[in-house]
């Protein structure tokens, strides 16, 4: 998953060293298994055996009903099944470059869930049009930390834990000793200041935050960041950040991506549905109306100063 795992626990907390190393070893199973940069993986697997209906194990089956779930929820802004797309960009394996509109509409041709259905028959997935596969990037990493805050949880007993990768995926599980609030966790500023734009406590809830700061590339003078809108094509360009705060990492990585995607006033909507979701949305420095961390929905946020 490219990007350093690490497990946090209050001080005098027992098997705190086993616990956080078998989550760990959970990690790099769950890598084995789904990424696909790797040929043997089960998610690859599926991705070149995927016509008609596929069966596949009972894990990638789970998190790709998720990803299909939460694709429907957000309307399109987060799509699993966007690898093509992802490829043409060169965010894949490079190069990095601008495809050419055909490229674009090609791609797009051979991507999104609405191509995807389940039939009867559990552990079988299904296509509807040759070409679709499934890019898990913003949504496996979540998903990895789930899996092993659950594995403390019912292996060791672990109460309290602050599970992160890439410090982008988080879980914050019970409350740090001292602080009923949760885990306090500060977002930086994608503009490239030092200081923090908010600070989020995690209490039994999963936060993402998805931006294109550090991963984009320039072509005469213009900037084309990682993340892809699934209903155009081309690179998103509506926020600086987004974060998202829900009931597991695997739901926030997914929902950050559909905010920044989507935009603010598109988010405001979906945070007035869907009670039990929060947001923090930095705007562009070009955005003139907007100033500073805009916070919607249910998460406990302090925004800094």
């Amino acid at each position: 998953m490219a990007c350093e795992f690490s497990t946090l626990f209050p001080g005098r907390t027992a098997n705190a060293v086993d616990a956080g190393c078998a989550a760990l070893d959970e990690v790099d199973r769950l890598e084995d298994l789904l990424s696909i940069y790797r040929e043997d993986s089960e998610m690859s697997r599926l991705n070149r055996n995927l016509s008609a209906e596929c069966g596949t194990v009972p894990e990638v089956y789970r998190l790709v009903r998720l990803a299909a779930g939460l694709w429907k929820a957000t309307e399109g802004g987060f799509d699993m099944a966007v690898a093509p797309l992802v490829r043409i960009w060169g965010f894949f394996r490079g190069p990095r470059r601008v495809p050419s509109d055909v490229e674009i509409e090609q791609a797009l041709s051979a991507c999104g869930s609405r191509h995807v259905y389940f039939p009867k028959t559990p552990g079988l997935i299904g296509v509807r049009k040759p070409g679709v596969e499934f890019n898990p990037g913003a949504i496996g990493k979540g998903y990895a930390i789930d899996q092993g805050i659950r594995l403390m949880w019912n292996r060791f007993g672990i109460r309290s834990a602050l599970m992160q990768a890439g410090q982008s995926s988080l879980f914050g599980l019970g409350t740090p000793a001292g602080e009923p609030r949760g885990w306090g966790v500060d977002l930086g500023d994608p503009h490239g200041s030092d200081r923090a734009v908010a600070r989020v406590y995690l209490r039994n809830r999963g936060m993402g935050t998805s931006g294109a700061a550090n991963q984009y590339f320039e072509v005469n003078g213009r900037r084309y960041g990682h993340i892809l809108d699934p209903r155009t094509g081309r690179p998103a360009e509506q926020l600086a950040s987004a974060t998202a705060v829900a009931r597991s990492s695997a739901e926030a990585d997914a929902l950050s991506t559909a905010f920044y995607v989507m935009g603010t006033e598109w988010v405001r909507k979906f945070c007035e549905t869907h009670r039990e979701i929060g947001a923090v949305l930095v705007p562009l420095k070009s955005d003139k109306a907007a100033c500073g961390p805009i916070v919607l929905g249910a998460a406990d946020v302090e925004v800094s100063a």
